[in-house]
Parts: C-alpha cells; structure tokens; sequence
C-alpha cells in the first residue's frame, strides 16, 4: 500500500499547486478553498492536509510561478555579449516577471505567519541557489567575473528587485524602472 499512496499524495499535491499557480495567474489570488478544491477536484480537507493552510499553498504555487518565470530570465540574456547588455537585459526581464507580486505577498505573509517563515526561507533559498549556480555558468562561459562574488550578487539583485516591487506597490512615487537593479550587480570582464 505505500508506493501506491505516497504517488496518489504527490499526484494530488502536485494537482493542487497547478491549480494554484492557474488561479493566482488569472486572478492575483486563491479565491477560497472550496473553489480551489473543486478545480483541483479534491476535498477541501485536501489542501490543508498537504499544505496545511491557504497562505502556505499561495506561497508556495508563488515561488512556483516565479521559478518558472526565471526561464525568461534565461531567454532574455542568452544572446548578450557584454556584462552590460547582460546586466541590463536581466534587470528589465526580472521586474517584467509577473510572479513576482505574488512572491512578494508571500514574502509579506510571513512576517506575521512564523509557520510559513521556514517555507518562505526554503523557497528562497532555492532561488538563490539556482541563481548562482546559474550566473556561475554564464559567468565562466563568458570569461567574466563578479567583483563583489556570485553569492552576493545574487542576494543584493533579488533583494533589490523584490524591494521594487514593494515600493511600487505601496504606491510610492516611481517605480521599478526608477531604480538601478543593473548596478546592483558586479559582473565585468576578467
């Protein structure tokens, strides 16, 4: 019985994320859980069981999208041939993302959810993580080098590009585009 349940469990919980990442993409929000459930076509009782709350699904089909909107990133950058246009072209695609406002609500959520603060860690850890695996590949295929190192980089352009995002959805003057996300990376040529 097991192998079969365990699969059933992941097959449903992977159902359910999908479900989620469709409904935060079409409508900014999982409505309610009843809805949630029925286009998922399980049980409510489901969705808490595998995600425990519907701020902690919501969080996670976030950083879901967002991993999955990092492909633009990719496509964005592949033909630039300089740190410059590579900085640059990276910063324009990364505030585009339209996942990201999902991930910055989910990062909010957290502040005041201390059980969804170890997900939102791992889920950013995970970014991270890809990130500078990443841009340690670019970088060594290019012959460039990140002055202030690869790790940093991808911290202080992540934390620049989500402290955007906040700012201009807290109504603030400017937006996005009035901040210099491309210098925040320290990409040169060896």
């Amino acid at each position: 019985m097991g192998n079969g349940t365990s699969a059933r469990g992941a097959a449903t919980r992977a159902r359910i994320r999908e479900t989620a990442m469709a409904l935060i993409s079409e409508r900014g929000e999982i409505t309610t859980v009843a809805e949630l459930a029925a286009r998922a076509g399980v049980f409510p009782n489901q969705i808490t069981h595998h995600f425990g709350s519907k701020d902690r699904l919501f969080a996670e089909a976030a950083f879901a999208l967002l991993l999955r909107d990092t492909n633009r990133l990719r496509d964005s950058v592949r033909r630039m041939r300089t740190p410059d246009s590579f900085r640059t072209a990276l910063a324009r695609t990364a505030l585009s993302m339209p996942s990201l406002p999902f991930v910055v609500e989910a990062i909010t959520l957290a502040r005041n959810d201390a059980e969804l603060r170890p997900q939102v860690r791992r889920a950013t850890g995970i970014l991270f993580r890809k990130s500078e695996t990443y841009l340690e590949r670019v970088l060594a295929e290019n012959k460039w080098t990140s002055e202030q190192g690869i790790k940093r980089d991808v911290a202080t352009f992540w934390s620049t590009v989500f402290g955007a995002v906040l700012i201009s959805g807290s109504g603030f003057p400017g937006g996005p585009s009035d901040i210099d996300l491309a210098g925040s990376l320290s990409i040169v040529t060896e």
